[in-house]
């Protein structure tokens, strides 16, 4: 595990990274009128979280995928509407990307701020998932349950959550392997990079595990185990731990790296019911729409005087309708790049992409 920095910001959302190690956990449910309320959480850097919020039929699905601390391989913060739209967010300095139907399926949205409340459930998830990936070899993929009064109050639709310690791939022929073997998002490795930008790494991550990857029975069972182990056992263990077995993934992650700059891809598979993604950006953020070999894509850069999302200087994303895929380019807060240089990496995945 390579050096931990923390980085707190003066406003807006906070992240401390975890230097190229990224994991994407699934950790709690709740109803969909409280999804605003939930701000985003400190993790590591490439941490990219789901949070599934259970819907009434009539107000549709909301999943929100998180990034925690200071996130080097960033990824950005993402809510995936499904069904109906969050009212009152699109305003009009932000992005609307719309389909062929005239459908929004793609807007950026200002960050919410974070709370106190959040915060601190965020320092406490932290802790107890690196403990629980330290228990971990790279590729496994575990539930657990802690038994932590300020944790599990919060996670009382979830009492269990997930870890999963990915294993990094040296080179871009083992990853495309580990791809096709767990039906991951493919994508061809660029050959527009900036000038030395070399391949450095990549993994792909679990298919979330509840409601994804196991059923509501499957998920309940689990928790009657674990929680009954919690209660048998003696006092002062608070950690329970079941090893998963997983074969298929929704999530690719690959990192381009020239000394400490580096480009991040991610490739993420979005469910059918999803019927817009938000990107977040921060208010002083620059937004723009553009065309990109036929495709509407967004590029946002960070304002030179607010970063609290530390999600890099610049990012650049489409989505795919037909495979149901979000791409997602971005760099380093100090990145040389520029906007054509992204573009150029974005020219190069939309060629290789199957039409």
């Amino acid at each position: 595990m390579r050096e931990l920095q923390d980085r707190t910001q003066e406003q807006g959302l906070k992240y401390t990274d975890l230097k190229d190690k990224g994991f994407k956990n699934m950790d709690m449910l709740m109803e969909p009128e409280n999804v605003l309320k939930i701000q985003a959480f400190d993790v590591s850097d490439q941490v990219m979280e789901q949070v599934y919020q259970k819907a009434k039929p009539q107000k549709g699905l909301i999943v929100k995928m998180r990034l925690q601390p200071r996130i080097t391989a960033p990824i950005m913060i993402l809510l995936f509407v499904l069904g109906a739209s969050v009212t009152g967010y699109a305003a009009s300095q932000y992005l609307e990307l719309r389909n062929g139907k005239g459908d929004v399926v793609l807007n950026t949205a200002k960050t919410p701020a974070e709370t106190d409340a959040s915060q601190t459930y965020t320092t406490t998830y932290t802790q107890w998932n690196e403990k629980v990936r330290d228990r971990l070899q790279p590729g496994e993929y575990a539930a657990y349950y802690v038994k932590d009064d300020s944790m599990n109050p919060r996670n009382s639709s979830n009492p269990v959550l997930f870890a999963y310690k990915p294993t990094e791939l040296s080179s871009f022929s083992s990853l495309q392997d580990e791809i096709k073997r767990t039906e991951a998002p493919l994508f061809h490795n660029p050959t527009h990079l900036p000038n030395g930008y070399r391949f450095d790494f990549g993994y792909v991550y679990p298919v979330a595990a509840y409601p994804g990857m196991m059923n509501k029975e499957e998920y309940r069972a689990l928790t009657d185990k674990l929680m009954q182990q919690a209660k048998a056992a003696p006092k002062g263990e608070n950690l329970f731990i079941q090893k998963l077995s997983w074969g298929k993934s929704d999530f690719t992650f690959a990192r381009y790296a020239r000394g400490i700059d580096y480009v991040n891809i991610t490739v993420t598979k979005y469910a059918p019911e999803v019927t817009k993604t938000t990107v977040m950006q921060n208010e002083q953020d620059s937004a723009e729409e553009l065309m990109i070999k036929g495709t509407k894509a967004y590029y946002i850069r960070a304002s030179e005087t607010s970063t609290p999302l530390e999600v890099g200087k610049n990012r650049l994303g489409w989505l795919d309708e037909k495979r149901r895929l979000h791409y997602n380019i971005s760099d380093n807060q100090d990145s040389p790049l520029s906007k054509e240089d992204l573009v150029k990496i974005a020219e190069d995945l939309l060629n290789g992409s199957p039409q």
